[in-house]
């Protein structure tokens, strides 16, 4: 009796150490499963701003290298008047002395030349960025695959008392820990260097487009070609002749 008494009592006592040992497992399962959730959350968050940050900078650099056609068409249509010019003059049909269009097509030629490169070099900086973006889009991508792989270890943890299910899971945390990490230092690096970069081309270009404005060479050509003002004169007559013949203009009388 003595010996099943002892017996009895260490029984009981083993079944509280393991009920306590459980309910510490239980408390550690539960806290792996609520970092994973977290891990989740944020590299969803971080992969749906990369996402957003690529589409910008993809519509941004079309934006850039419309310019750059843009220029490119401008500058190959000089190019086409002064082939136009060079025949002229070879065929002595400009009066000699006189005011030629010739040297203001050559100042265009210089302009849209600059104007091209400048919105080359504004597209060509967009290039790292992209690419950036889009890598960092896999990255948090890759780490929301390895928090979710490590949420469902630590629920089978869970469920089936398992402790190498959840060291797994931990293991699993920490890697998606890392693949954040290493992913959003160095995206941060090259987002941060590119965009001084794109932010320094953009300004060579506007200010070159500001000094095409503001040399009001296209007025002073107008201004040579129509010094009196009455083929400018001409043409407004004629507009406002076309606009009384409309028949908003005939209801109105």
């Amino acid at each position: 009796m003595p010996g099943a008494h002892e017996q009895l009592e260490r029984a009981e006592h083993a079944g509280h150490g393991g009920g306590h040992h459980g309910g510490g497992n239980s408390k550690l399962f539960g806290v792996t499963m609520a970092l994973l959730g977290v891990l989740i959350a944020v590299s969803a968050a971080l992969l749906g701003s990369e996402r957003n940050e690529l589409t910008r900078a993809m519509i941004e650099q079309t934006q850039a290298h419309a310019d750059y056609t843009s220029a490119s068409t401008k500058f190959r249509l000089i190019m086409l008047e002064l082939e136009k010019q060079r025949a002229r003059v070879a065929a002595a049909r400009d009066t000699p002395g006189g005011w030629s269009p010739v040297e203001r097509f050559i100042e265009l030629a210089g302009d849209y030349t600059r104007e091209r490169s400048l919105a080359k070099t504004w597209a060509d900086t967009y290039k790292p960025l992209v690419e950036a973006h889009f890598d960092a889009a896999e990255g948090y991508e890759r780490a929301q695959l390895i928090a979710e792989i490590g949420i469902v270890l630590a629920s089978l943890a869970v469920l089936l008392g398992s402790r190498p299910a959840w060291f797994i899971s931990v293991v699993l945390a920490l890697a998606c820990i890392v693949q954040i990490g290493r992913t959003f230092f160095p995206t941060g690096r090259v987002v941060k260097e590119t965009l001084a970069k794109v932010s320094r081309a953009e300004e060579a270009y506007e200010e070159l487009r500001k000094g095409h404005l503001g040399a009001n060479e296209d007025e002073q050509v107008i201004e040579r070609l129509d010094a009196d003002g009455k083929m400018r004169a001409a043409i407004l007559a004629r507009a406002k002749m076309r606009g009384a013949g409309t028949p908003e203009n005939e209801a109105k009388k």
